[in-house]
């Protein structure tokens, strides 16, 4: 029993670093447990992955890829090719392996650190969601690079040593190193947790939809969902509201050239619609958030386009060819914002993002004080990844300084603050 414990503590080690995603995932409505668990279990990955043995760190890494990022061949449901699914999940958990062999090739703690600190700027075929200083968002740590860098040196100066107990059990032996350990935990904890800022959004209706990812771009389910939409919208407009926010591709088709524009811009007279929608323009798709007010209407297109869902990361040739095998032959090609868009509607100052780019780091800089972020979680439901992404905004609005508004199909809504405390939950 033991020996097959010593000989598979790659598993363990595994299961520890991707705690604070799944044991978060089932807190989010209880934010002080949530912090508690986060403040504890965000150290041990860290501590996991400095634990880890050079031979078994491919192996950590395939184990950690497949349960951050299993996720995304779900998608594979809603196309011909669904037999595709575990062999994608087995190429993404591959690619992952590759990563924390070449972050834990050298067994020393400062390699360790240095590559751990610097992690975040791996992105494999531009996917940029792992990022190990996310998983402290909703712990009592600061989450800039220099805290996080402080948070690696304490944890590798406080790695058990030959012989010697875990952590604080023994002191008799290298206090030294435990007590800058200490200094340096001091020096990363956010002090300003508690911060909760003044609630200035109660004029806003934060929707959720609930419209199945099969269903959503049925021709038959169309009238449906435009009726749903439509109501909620006059919802909030007998509830007094001043904004409603709607889903990405809320409204399932394009927008500009549609004849549901007359409807939309009326209701904008009494209340500002920011919806998600597709915009045709020079033979181009383009997923975009959409803004009605007083009774005119802008849009911003996506920017950020997702790896292999909406772009192909390869060569052109090796991209026409796969796009063609799992979207077909198409008139129209999924186009990109030449940048980012701000709008300010009678006060309100905010950059709109259409989900995949609210976890871009490139988002952020240079920009209002807000965003609206628009979320299609239904290619991924049932799965870990709604928390992930709320983790990965939270981590960017708490490093940015930014209050993130985000309607989703398919998962939660909230509103999230850039201190720890104080986000909303806006319900399913």
């Amino acid at each position: 029993m033991w020996g097959w414990l010593l000989s598979h503590t790659h598993w363990g080690l595994a299961l520890l670093f991707l705690a604070p995603v799944y044991v978060g995932s089932m807190l989010t409505k209880h934010p002080l447990i949530l912090t508690g668990a986060q403040s504890l279990l965000a150290p041990l990955s860290i501590f996991a992955c400095l634990q880890v043995e050079k031979q078994r760190s491919f192996s950590f890494g395939f184990l950690v890829g497949l349960g951050l990022f299993y996720w995304c061949a779900l998608s594979f449901r809603y196309s011909d090719y669904a037999f595709l699914i575990p062999l994608m999940m087995i190429l993404i958990a591959l690619c992952y392996g590759g990563v924390f062999y070449l972050l834990c090739w050298r067994s020393s703690p400062i390699y360790r650190v240095l590559t751990l600190w610097l992690a975040s700027y791996i992105h494999p075929f531009g996917f940029d969601w792992f990022v190990p200083e996310s998983l402290f968002a909703y712990s009592v740590f600061k989450v800039d690079k220099l805290s996080f860098l402080c948070v690696l040196m304490a944890i590798a100066l406080l790695k058990p040593h030959e012989n010697e107990r875990f952590l604080f059990l023994k002191t008799s032996t290298h206090l030294y190193p435990k007590l800058l350990a200490c200094t340096l935990f001091a020096l990363s904890l956010d002090w300003h947790a508690s911060n909760v800022p003044h609630n200035t959004f109660s004029q806003f209706k934060v929707a959720t939809t609930h419209t199945a990812q099969d269903l959503k771009w049925q021709q038959q389910h169309l009238e449906e969902i435009v009726n749903h939409n439509l109501e909620m919208i006059r919802r909030a407009i007998a509830q007094q509201k001043q904004v409603v926010i709607l889903p990405e591709t809320a409204f399932p088709f394009v927008l500009n050239t549609s004849n549901l524009l007359p409807t939309l811009l009326e209701l904008s007279a009494h209340i500002t619609i920011i919806t998600g929608a597709l915009t045709q323009a020079d033979h181009t798709l383009y997923n975009s958030t959409y803004v009605f007010a007083n009774k005119s209407y802008q849009y911003a297109h996506k920017v950020i386009l997702a790896p292999f869902g909406e772009k192909m990361p390869l060569p052109k040739f090796l991209a026409d060819y796969l796009e063609k095998v799992f979207f077909g032959a198409s008139s129209f090609s999924l186009g990109s914002g030449a940048s980012f868009r701000d709008f300010d509607i009678q006060g309100f100052k905010f950059r709109p993002l259409v989900c995949y780019e609210g976890t871009s780091a490139l988002a952020y800089p240079h920009s209002p004080d807000t965003f609206v972020v628009i979320s299609n979680n239904a290619w991924f439901v049932p799965s870990i990844e709604p928390f992930l992404q709320r983790m990965l905004l939270k981590y960017y609005a708490r490093r940015f300084h930014k209050t993130i508004i985000h309607s989703t199909n398919l998962s939660p809504s909230y509103i999230l603050t850039p201190t720890l405390l104080g986000d909303q939950n806006k319900g399913f």
